[in-house]
């Protein structure tokens, strides 16, 4: 996993544009709750966009897949909360393991001067995310989200990666060749 990792928002044209034309791994993603919405992970943050959500991994857990969903939640945090937030998802991020259908995990401080954190999580199965969120090693990740829903900020949004030049097809473990 790179040091660096980027997601850009923005409409299909224009994220598939740059999905097919990258030189470097992305992943083209589609809300699956807004038809309409979709985002560019750069998994190296390479790619240069005027203003993305970019930040520096400060922990993970596997490779993002070039199919299946994608789970990001960002959190914007006080003072006060940031270190205890970093030390509670650090450890989530290294269980990870333990949840069933979760392929990685990347927590991801942004370059905002905020306090700004991402989660990102892909799983095999949409299914997969909703049950995760319901078990007990996900207990630190809800309190912090109520927090920061409280608080500062928090967004959630959940994804599935599509093809670059089928937008409108989710990729399979098939279509994306993995065996």
């Amino acid at each position: 996993m790179t040091q660096t990792m980027q997601l850009v928002l923005g409409s299909q044209t224009y994220m598939q544009q740059f999905a097919k034309q990258a030189a470097t791994p992305t992943r083209l993603l589609k809300d699956v709750e807004k038809d309409r919405d979709f985002a560019l992970l750069d998994l190296k943050g390479a790619i240069p966009f005027v203003s993305p959500v970019r930040g520096t991994v400060l922990a993970h857990y596997g490779t993002v897949p070039a199919y299946g969903y994608i789970a990001l939640m960002y959190f914007k945090l006080g003072k006060d909360e940031a270190g205890v937030f970093v030390s509670q998802m650090t450890e989530f991020t290294d269980q990870a393991d333990r949840l069933e259908g979760c392929d990685a995990m990347v927590l991801m401080e942004t370059d905002n001067p905020h306090l700004e954190y991402l989660l990102l999580s892909a799983w095999n199965r949409k299914l997969d995310v909703y049950t995760a969120q319901n078990t007990p090693l996900y207990a630190p990740v809800r309190t912090f989200a109520q927090r920061a829903q409280a608080g500062f900020g928090y967004h959630r949004a959940i994804y599935t990666i599509v093809d670059p030049d089928h937008p409108t097809k989710a990729l399979t473990a098939e279509a994306a060749g993995a065996d």
